[in-house]
């Protein structure tokens, strides 16, 4: 299974980084979100393991395994028998704002049967993280 989508936004690029790159934050903004707790401090960096939980699905660790600071990171993580990649891309709009690109892609040995079985709950939560993301980088930014 792969699946991606697109939203343009009115904030900025730099804002909808800091939305998107600021990971422990989701379960705030994004409702399914129970659990995101990095291991490291800092900057998103390659190597860097989150552990992420989202309702009725099976907590997993996200190792960081790209980041091009400011436009995009990608991590994975492994379940028995599937190899989930997720990417998160921000590019700036030649006419202002910006656009927030998610996917994720399934594959492994058991990749058909977790989509067959997850893949319609996985579809929607990516949709929701793109919808909550994209309005609360257009929202001013709080102290």
């Amino acid at each position: 299974m792969r699946y991606e989508v697109t939203k343009t936004t009115s904030a900025d690029a730099a804002r909808l980084w800091a939305v998107v790159a600021d990971v422990e934050k989701w379960p705030e903004w994004i409702e399914v979100y129970e659990e995101v707790r990095r291991t490291g401090p800092g900057e998103l960096k390659v190597g860097d393991t989150t552990h992420v939980k989202q309702k009725g699905l099976a907590a997993g660790d996200w190792t960081v395994t790209k980041v091009d600071e400011g436009r995009e990171f990608t991590w994975e993580s492994r379940q028995p028998g599937v190899r989930i990649l997720g990417w998160h891309r921000v590019t700036e709009e030649p006419g202002g704002g910006s656009r927030l690109t998610l996917g994720i892609e399934l594959t492994g040995w058991a990749s058909g049967l977790a989509s067959l079985m997850l893949g319609r709950k996985t579809r929607k939560y990516v949709d929701l993280e793109l919808e909550r993301l994209t309005t609360v980088a257009a929202q001013p930014a709080t102290a």
